[in-house]
């Protein structure tokens, strides 16, 4: 049958209770500026002991049965970083260490020394590799693929002064070069002696199979062909590039490449459309590249009564090219942005979602881990399904309302002083019947 006695026990559970509250709060309050933080809860319930009369229950006090981490969505700061991530809805990102999976909303990642997106405990993140197997696996900054790295198309577009002097009778004026071959005989014309007869020139960088960088200097020579509208367009590379080692007297000196072409002009400024207007030259690099075939392209030149210009030159090689900064779409998939303009996907964030995500075990170091309560992972990819979207250069904040914290602060701290005044009170009661003896 319930005692007075009782009430001794309901104030220790009352006091024990209320502190683990408080030890709650505190834990939210210290963690109000923690990334991706989820503010927890206490779950009182109350306490029945045995023994109770019919129609007569008296509660023995309360006590914790859970706490609840709410998995509100936190605000988003951006800060601008490219491996600053955040969450826009549900979801978590994933990381790994030692084959240990575990589950957190603090996307503030770094690429350690080997090259892997990892949080800020060196747990490397999940996610779906381009050239991976479809499933989750390390992401790393290692697999960039670059394609178009050699040259194998050149276009130059400008204008050829109408009225600059003449410098040659005919095309058989042109310096004689050897063309780059596999062992061309030695020359002795030299870029100079090109220069002198040429009306103009221009300057490309072209890459080989290897991404090494060559200089091609293309040179235009006016005739008196035709009325002297006509050009004809050599392109030369340095010999040292393209002869067998020990072959000529001086690398410095310039090799044609192909046959060129010759650029015919009609009365208006226009291209004859029977001139030939592209032409292609195997370049045999001693490099240990590939040979490569180049096809140079000048329909888009003008004849016109002005000074000689480029007006565009583009080539589509882009040799090889260092990462400089990373790029990560909504969807989560991240791009390496290459210094030769390139880019180049190195794979997807992996995201993971949960039946009850309240369920998840906190493990420290904003990390989570799966119970049975939570349910297994559900694993995809950020933007699809029920998963959120990510947003890059941007932290999730922590959900603590540090002034909702304080005034429940007030109300578990009366609470507890309270269940102390409780037992104070029965242990005054209790020394009044002794004193009945």
């Amino acid at each position: 049958m319930p005692s007075i006695v009782n009430g001794l026990f309901s104030g220790r559970s009352g006091i024990a209770s209320h502190g683990l509250a408080i030890a709650v709060i505190g834990d939210n309050i210290s963690n109000a500026s923690t990334i991706g933080y989820k503010a927890g809860r206490s779950e009182f319930e109350d306490l029945i002991s045995g023994g109770q009369t019919a129609g007569k229950t008296v509660g023995s006090g309360s006590s914790i049965s859970a706490i609840t981490n709410i998995f509100d969505q936190g605000t988003l700061e951006f800060t601008g970083r490219d491996l600053d991530l955040a969450i826009d809805g549900n979801g978590f990102f994933i990381v790994s260490k030692a084959g240990q999976r575990s589950y957190t909303r603090a996307g503030n990642f770094k690429i350690d020394a080997s090259g892997y997106i990892v949080d800020q405990k060196d747990n490397r993140v999940l996610g779906f590799p381009a050239t991976g197997s479809g499933a989750l696996e390390e992401l790393s900054i290692n697999g960039a693929s670059q394609g178009n790295i050699k040259t194998e198309n050149v276009t130059i577009a400008g204008n050829l002064d109408a009225s600059g002097k003449p410098l040659l009778v005919n095309s058989g004026g042109i310096p004689a070069v050897d063309p780059a071959g596999t062992n061309p005989p030695v020359s002795t014309t030299t870029y100079g002696d090109l220069a002198e007869a040429a009306a103009f020139s221009t300057v490309i960088t072209i890459f080989d199979s290897l991404g090494a960088p060559h200089t091609v200097t293309t040179y235009f020579y006016h005739t008196q062909e035709n009325s002297s509208r006509t050009y004809y367009a050599r392109s030369y590379v340095n010999s040292g590039e393209v002869d067998p080692l020990g072959a000529g007297t001086d690398p410095g000196l310039p090799r044609q490449i192909g046959a060129g072409v010759e650029l015919r002009f009609r009365g208006n400024g226009s291209l004859d459309p029977a001139s030939a207007v592209d032409f292609e030259g195997n370049i045999p690099w001693n490099n240990g590249s590939d040979a490569s075939s180049v096809k140079l392209s000048f329909s888009n030149f003008t004849m016109y009564s002005t000074g000689s210009n480029i007006q565009s030159l583009t080539q589509d090689g882009n040799g090889v090219g260092a990462i400089t900064s990373l790029n990560i779409d909504r969807n989560g998939d991240i791009y390496a942005m290459l210094d030769n303009g390139q880019s180049s996907i190195l794979g997807t964030v992996g995201m993971a979602n949960f039946s009850n995500s309240e369920g998840l075990v906190r493990v420290g170091s904003n990390l989570l881990q799966e119970s049975r309560a939570s349910g297994a992972p559900i694993v995809g990819r950020p933007g699809s399904g029920t998963f959120g979207a990510v947003e890059a250069g941007s932290l999730e904040l922590s959900t603590v309302d540090i002034a909702s914290e304080f005034v429940k602060l007030i109300t578990l701290q009366r609470g507890f002083q309270a269940n102390s005044r409780i037992i104070t009170t029965i242990n005054q009661l209790l020394n009044e019947i002794i004193q009945l003896a």
